[in-house]
């Protein structure tokens, strides 16, 4: 429980794509409306009816207990005008090349956007700012049909003004595909390290992934492939969010400074690992991955059960 917190999200978003040139350049534009809560969590409703020995031993009141959403605030690392989240109101404007030749599972092609977001206060946003970024994708066939090599780039920049700690991890791409878009860590762009572990003003990340149709077969008159994928996952962050290191006095008693921060820590967090898809008809896609993080800092392992491939 010292990593959570609750969050609460309502989000209203809308984004476009279009033809700009040819077969394969686009633009995209979009706008959302996103309200942001966020709190300790409410231990009282997660133990109410459990026996006690089910109960979450953890109790935001207990002073023995950390949490660190707490003891950032504590701290100052965390405003107070955004502790308790906020409305972000945003408009995105982008370009993209696509080239895939089966968008669920691509053996040749390219797809590649960048954009700009931003989130101005005078259509009512509680925060002022503007983030860059640039995703590249490609796919390469090592055997016709059956085996592919496929990797992804990602780069993420913030240009001007403060994003609030609640919209840190929040990861542009041109057209939202599933119900979020967060990282680094987790289901979506890091596998195996824990979600949002890696938070920064400026980031990359990257996979590497081998996909290979192992098994084609028919079942209830529908057109299956059994597909086995090995991968690798990898992020840094480039830019560093600002804030004051607090004293030792300010630690909690029995902690030091350097448990909690380490100015020279930061360096390029690995995962690798593998999955498995259950394929229908070519475009319906059952994805199981387990990911195992190389840096006990960054996590242990995680399994993901999902649909379609990560890109």
């Amino acid at each position: 429980m010292y990593y959570r917190q609750k969050r609460n999200l309502f989000r209203f978003k809308n984004d476009f794509v279009g033809k700009l040139a040819g077969e394969h350049f686009y633009w995209n534009a979009g706008f959302a409306i996103q309200k942001f809560n966020v709190d300790t969590v409410d231990v009282v409703r997660f133990n109410k009816g459990k026996n006690l020995a089910d109960q979450l031993p953890w109790n935001i009141n207990n002073g023995n207990t950390l949490s660190l959403y707490q003891l950032y605030q504590d701290w100052g690392i965390i405003p107070n005008s955004d502790s308790r989240g906020g409305l972000i109101n945003t408009i995105k404007l982008g370009l993209s090349y696509d080239s895939r030749d089966n968008r669920p599972n691509p053996m040749k092609g390219i797809w590649t956007e960048a954009g700009i977001e931003v989130s101005p206060k005078f259509i009512g946003s509680d925060a002022s700012f503007g983030r860059f970024y640039l995703t590249h994708r490609q796919y390469f066939t090592l055997v016709p049909n059956k085996l592919s090599f496929v990797y992804r780039l990602g780069y993420q920049q913030t240009i001007f003004g403060t994003v609030p700690f609640y919209y840190q991890s929040q990861v542009i791409v041109s057209v939202l595909r599933g119900a979020y878009s967060e990282g680094l860590g987790g289901s979506k762009t890091l596998r195996g390290i824990l979600r949002n572990r890696i938070i920064g003003d400026g980031f990359f990340y990257g996979n590497a992934e081998f996909r290979w149709k192992a098994v084609r077969f028919t079942f209830l008159k529908q057109n299956w492939y059994l597909g086995l994928n090995a991968f690798s996952d990898f992020g840094m962050v480039t830019k560093k969010i600002s804030f004051s290191t607090p004293t030792q006095a300010e630690m909690p008693a029995g902690y030091t400074v350097n448990q909690f921060f380490k100015t020279d820590a930061e360096k390029l967090h690995v995962s690798a690992g593998a999955g498995v898809r259950f394929v229908m008809n070519q475009n319906f896609v059952i994805a199981i991955d387990f990911g195992k993080a190389f840096n006990d800092q960054d996590g242990n392992k995680g399994i993901y059960i999902g649909l379609n491939y990560l890109f």
